[in-house]
């Protein structure tokens, strides 16, 4: 009778053993999935304000080549058009000090091609060629980085 008291109470203890390992296996499921998630809503979060800041500065760049060839003068929106540049120069600045913590190698690597073509083989004292020269850039980087947002979040275009 003492035996099958104990193999009762030992088979008891293994299934409530076994009820823990389960019940710990979908918590670290769950977790993990939630950890997932987070991680990824951080990632589009990141792509979200460096495609926006780069947006400014390809419209900054649009507005002025736009006045230079209309020979008209943006001296009454200049402040305007001058917080488009602010803001999205430091959110791109940002973006390459943080590197490829958030945002894949392929996004980095075409923000450092941005920073390095703007200005490249340009007379620095020709106002026109040096903003069509950054123009070009940011509008490159611009369309590189939502490729490569695509492929890290793994968005597919639903045409």
């Amino acid at each position: 009778m003492a035996l099958q008291t104990v193999t009762l109470v030992a088979a008891i203890l293994a299934f409530a053993a076994s009820l823990i390992a389960t019940g710990v296996s979908i918590y670290n499921a769950r977790f993990s999935r939630f950890a997932r998630e987070r991680w990824w809503e951080k990632k589009v979060e990141a792509y979200s304000r460096i495609i926006d800041a780069l947006a400014n500065l390809v419209y900054y760049h649009e507005e002025h080549l736009e006045a230079e060839e209309r020979q008209i003068s943006l001296s009454e929106r200049r402040e305007d058009i001058g917080d488009y540049w602010k803001k999205g120069h430091a959110e791109v600045k940002k973006a390459t000090a943080i590197g490829a913590f958030l945002i894949s190698s392929e996004a980095e690597a075409a923000i450092h091609k941005m920073w390095k073509e703007q200005g490249k083989v340009v007379n620095p004292t020709d106002w026109y060629s040096l903003i069509e020269s950054n123009y070009v850039a940011s509008r490159d980087c611009l369309r590189s980085l939502v490729e490569a947002a695509k492929k890290d979040v793994q968005i597919s275009r639903q045409d």
